[in-house]
């Protein structure tokens, strides 16, 4: 394998991209998702043969946007976090594939996309998520006074079901006035200006971690409760990701909770595939760290035996 062309493959960092480029998203951190950015995604729930489908699905995504595995020019890849053996196979895949084609290859956790993708949808709901609202568990309606969440403090806390009773969760603040992501830069300082501009319009309030949803909930309470000597009550917080509906009972026990939506945006269609590469490109326009290494989280199983004891004859 030639290392140099491998390293330029994983880690290219260009700040410049024709909109119109084929882009390639990969995501195995619940089941499987696949597509062309621009295109309908092909989805897998099924985590036992998610895997098997992988190959299939992404010639039959190429495929129906009329093109070929070598028109492909990036590849943007979920990296979690997720379980080992199901992010495993879609990054490895993506690797081998930006390597045969010479694709650029971006890196995305999935996390900090769901958090923007709800913010965006702050007066709608997503068709095939389930919405709770805070006040009489109907979905979020068109009617929310606008202004009033314009001057909230936005959180979103965006989850992935970690199984063994655990989630993976971050938390993000999200400022109002979201940037579109559809809109391509004329050049690459205008790429740059557009990609700092978007990201700074999402934060991270608590870094990517791992633990059980009754530690979450006050781990978040503890936030909020900090955050609130600034920002009074106003303060509004969604919660979207795989594994709510298991633990919906628990979530609600967060402080200023207004929604939460089972699901990811992924499974919205093509829109929701826009934000998610549409954010990877942004990172990458930006100069961050695109690398696509895995997020496992969770710590081994596998310890360390503690060294036999010595056995003094007398």
């Amino acid at each position: 394998m030639n290392a140099t062309r491998e390293e330029n493959v994983v880690n290219h960092n260009s700040t410049s991209h024709d909109s119109s480029a084929p882009t390639l998203v990969i995501d195995t951190s619940f089941g499987s998702t696949v597509g062309i950015v621009g295109q309908e995604p092909i989805s897998e729930h099924d985590s036992r043969s998610h895997v098997e489908h992988l190959e299939p699905n992404i010639n039959e995504a190429v495929s129906r946007a009329g093109l070929t595995v070598s028109d492909i020019a990036t590849i943007v890849v979920g990296i979690g976090p997720a379980p080992f053996t199901g992010l495993r196979a879609g990054i490895v895949t993506a690797k081998a594939l930006a390597f045969a084609t010479g694709a650029s290859l971006i890196g995305q956790n999935v996390l900090e996309p769901e958090a923007f993708w709800m913010a965006n949808q702050r007066f709608t709901v997503p068709d095939g998520l389930t919405s709770h609202n805070d006040a009489d568990d109907s979905p979020l309606q068109e009617s929310d006074d606008i202004d009033n969440v314009d001057a909230a403090t936005h959180l979103v806390l965006a989850v992935n079901d970690a199984r063994r009773k655990q989630l993976y969760f971050a938390l993000y603040q999200v400022a109002p006035a979201l940037l579109e992501l559809s809109g391509p830069a004329q050049s690459s300082t205008e790429s740059a200006d557009q990609s700092t501009k978007l990201l700074k319009s999402i934060n991270t309030a608590m870094p990517i971690d791992i633990d059980y949803p009754d530690n979450i909930v006050a781990r978040v309470n503890t936030y909020i409760a900090d955050i609130a000597h600034e920002s009074g009550d106003n303060i509004k917080l969604d919660v979207m990701g795989h594994g709510i509906e298991r633990y919906a009972a628990i979530l609600q026990g967060i402080a200023h909770i207004h929604s939460m939506h089972d699901g990811s945006l992924l499974e919205a269609g093509s829109s929701g595939m826009q934000t998610f590469a549409g954010l990877a490109l942004a990172h990458r326009a930006h100069g961050d760290d695109i690398a696509a290494n895995p997020l496992y989280v969770r710590r081994p199983d596998v310890q360390v035996p503690s060294p036999l004891k010595r056995v003094v004859n007398a």
